[in-house]
């Protein structure tokens, strides 16, 4: 069934943030809460002390303390959004919080080789190159799925001759027909045909001897110099002073498909990450740094179904919550596990082998954040099914200061021409994580994104807002926040909590501010009429607990 799945599989358009941007459109009505963002002058109202609405932290704790539970109800019938809120209140138990600022640090030879060794242990690795030699059977592969998309495009064409909900003024003749559907075999052949050629010179399968590597990161300007046919296609995301890369993976004689590889990349951010995979290799190449989507919640609209989304999964025999990594799925697509089913021990115990691994590699201040059990959806080829699918623990860790997680609630930085000497520059700088996926093979996935380097305590023991004045913020603007001028929107708003964040500064792409943030957290509907249009789980709105300003997630700040 592979052709059907080339054919058919596509990536869902489901946007990668968990937090929702304040419209450009919306004003503030108060003028300080969203705009006029100094950095300057929130580093000295940290620093200062007393005031009717600024307390310490031990003095905010105590007083948010008294809300546990807090519960209301904003209605807004003139934005069409109405939101619950029936929130656990969630504190840390510290007496201080402060203002740190922090800069992306690049991932080190030194580094990489503690990585290698605890997680490829003596596996030989081969340069990653080699997994983009095409084989007569990759190349064969091609000619099919080219060959069954003129089948496919020829029954398509063919079906609007008598298809009885298109109007007739529409309705193409036959000769119309016959001439689409040549012209788009006469394009779909000389692609045959250039393949066919292909296939003559192709190895018939990859020697992984014919690419060693050194093991090393280098620079991608270096790489690229030296082998231009290899790099030149990555050449313009790698462009930057500094850009470098390590790709590597295993030969998987062993029915293990191991692949590691190391970003520094000045515009899109640092990464490591590592994947055993059982009969293929995990994509991992792409230059995009995000977490996985542990929190999405899939309307059957999102996902291409019709039926709901537990009862979708149970009727095919995947264990649900599933990972579907925006594929796009249809009621007929058919799903493989690539091992068991089930996991020998428990959450906990999961969770104590990647703390383990953590130690080892030096990340003691990682605590866990988030995560589950999960089924996730993968790439990879079968006869048999039309995807593959793994049963894994997925858990995730951040950077504990003084007792404090530093979540990123506030979403990651995006932006576009801060470079006034390249003003089509895209630039994105997401949160410090690290991912870790165990199950009975082991440790099968590692990934740790965008790590921060702490330059200076800014301030230590900077004074916040009340929680009164807080609450105050959210509800003026939540509504706002969630408008949709063509839905209705419906919000459920069931944890609040008060942890770190990065926000960005200003006028500095490489550099932030961590500063104490209180997330709203929750799941929004927006409806066009009865059907649901989009669903999301995560936070809904996250306030600057110093100034009391709302954070927009695309800015970062």
């Amino acid at each position: 069934m592979l052709s059907e799945k080339l054919r058919r599989l596509m990536a869902g358009a489901l946007c990668g943030a968990m937090l929702f941007t304040l419209p450009a459109c919306q004003e503030d009505p108060e003028g300080s809460i969203v705009a006029n963002k100094d950095m300057d002058k929130l580093i000295s109202q940290g620093a200062e002390s007393g005031g009717e609405s600024r307390v310490d932290a031990g003095e905010l704790i105590e007083d948010a303390k008294k809300t546990e539970t807090y519960k209301t109800t904003l209605d807004s019938p003139n934005l069409k959004v109405k939101a619950e809120v029936d929130a656990q209140v969630e504190l840390p138990e510290v007496e201080k919080l402060s203002i740190y600022r922090v800069r992306q640090k690049p991932f080190t030879q030194e580094f990489l080789d503690k990585v290698r060794a605890e997680l490829c242990g003596e596996v030989e690795l081969f340069d990653g190159k080699a997994l983009g030699v095409r084989t007569k059977k990759d190349i064969e592969r091609e000619i099919n799925f080219l060959r069954q998309s003129v089948e496919d495009y020829t029954a398509q064409e063919r079906q609007l001759l008598k298809d009885p909900n298109l109007p007739e003024e529409h309705r193409p003749t036959e000769e119309e027909v016959n001439a689409s559907i040549e012209e788009y075999r006469q394009m779909t052949q000389s692609d045959i045909d250039e393949r066919q050629q292909e296939y003559e010179a192709a190895p018939d399968e990859v020697n992984f001897a014919d690419y060693p590597t050194d093991y090393k990161i280098h620079l991608y300007r270096e790489l690229y110099e030296s082998d231009p046919e290899s790099y030149e296609s990555g050449l313009t995301l790698h462009d930057e002073e500094g850009d470098a890369i390590f790709d590597a993976a295993s030969d998987g004689s062993d029915g293990h498909y191991r692949r590691l590889v190391v970003q520094n990349n000045a515009d899109y951010s640092n990464k490591i990450a590592y994947s055993d995979n059982l009969g293929f290799y995990k994509h991992m190449s792409g230059v995009m740094v995000e977490d996985t989507m542990l929190d999405y919640t899939l309307t059957p609209r999102e996902l291409g179904l019709t039926q709901d989304y537990e009862g979708f999964w149970k009727e095919k025999g995947v264990p649900s919550p599933v990972i579907t990594n925006n594929y796009v799925l249809e009621e007929g697509f058919t799903f493989k596990p690539i091992d068991k089913t089930e996991i020998s021990f428990t959450q906990e115990e999961a969770q104590a082998k990647a703390e383990e691994l953590l130690g080892r590699l030096g990340l003691t201040d990682f605590k866990f954040s988030q995560g589950g059990k999960y089924s996730e959806l993968l790439g990879g080829e079968d006869e048999e099914a039309d995807f593959l699918y793994d049963v894994l623990y997925v858990l995730r860790y951040t950077r504990e200061l003084e007792g404090v997680q530093l979540t990123q609630s506030s979403g990651a930085k995006f932006v576009i021409g801060q470079d006034t000497s390249n003003p089509n520059r895209k630039q994105m700088w997401p949160g410090e994580s690290i991912e870790i996926r165990v199950n009975d093979r082991g440790i099968v996935g590692f990934q740790y994104n965008a790590p921060l380097e702490i330059t200076e305590t800014v301030v230590e023991g900077t004074s916040l807002k009340t929680f009164d004045e807080v609450k105050g913020v959210f509800e003026q603007m939540l509504p706002m926040v969630l408008a949709e001028e063509d839905y209705d929107v419906t919000a459920t708003v069931d944890r609040v909590r008060l942890s770190y964040s990065r926000i960005s500064e200003k006028d500095s792409f490489d550099t932030g501010l961590v500063v104490p943030v209180w997330s709203f957290e929750g799941k929004v509907t927006a409806y066009s009429g009865e059907y649901p249009a989009y669903e999301r789980n995560g936070t809904l709105l996250a306030v600057n607990a110093i100034d009391g300003s709302v954070i927009d997630a695309d800015l970062g700040y």
